[in-house]
């Protein structure tokens, strides 16, 4: 007992740092990004069992929404086979954009250079009737689905590289 009342009187008791809370990590690449085509074809190859992880780089050709969800597609058309696309909640999009709507989500990122970390899966569209029943007519998608705004880092095309051009909140 003297010998415990010793050893602590002689070592108190460390006080332990708050925990760390860390940004996430800027998205960034050099000649190592996965591009659209690339990601199409890896993820076709490997589905319908896997997709292909990575980070992404692509200019933004399109911006559509659909029923609360956001898409930013390779491609004029989004149905085009080498038409990557990223898909992301209605709450993301805002955040991005710095703005609610279809008109903030084109003018922020029609015509970019965007660099997104993900997993690219190919996906089933499915068409649906009149009355809302599917039918037998599909096609298939290539999507990376983003649930935070962390993982697409917005950039424009500089001479020298890229510049980071995203929401204040999200700068590196």
């Amino acid at each position: 007992m003297f010998l415990a009342t010793l050893l602590l009187a002689a070592n108190p008791v460390a006080k332990v740092p708050p925990p760390v809370t860390t940004a996430p990590r800027p998205i960034t690449c050099s000649d190592d990004c996965i591009s659209p085509v690339e990601a199409v074809t890896y993820a076709s190859y490997l589905a319908p069992k896997a997709g292909i992880a990575g980070t992404f780089r692509m200019e933004v050709k399109a911006v559509g929404e659909q029923k609360g969800i956001y898409y930013l597609n390779s491609e004029t058309d989004y149905r085009d086979r080498n038409c990557l696309t990223i898909a992301m909640p209605a709450a993301v999009m805002a955040e991005l954009a710095e703005g609610e709507g279809l008109a903030a989500a084109e003018k922020r990122f029609k015509g970019r250079t965007i660099m997104v970390r993900g997993v690219a899966q190919r996906v089933k569209i499915a068409f649906f009737d009149d009355s809302g029943k599917p039918t037998d007519k599909y096609y298939y998608q290539v999507q990376i689905r983003i649930g935070q705004a962390a993982q697409l880092g917005p950039r424009v095309r500089q001479r020298g590289g890229f510049t980071y051009d995203g929401p204040a909140s999200a700068q590196p």
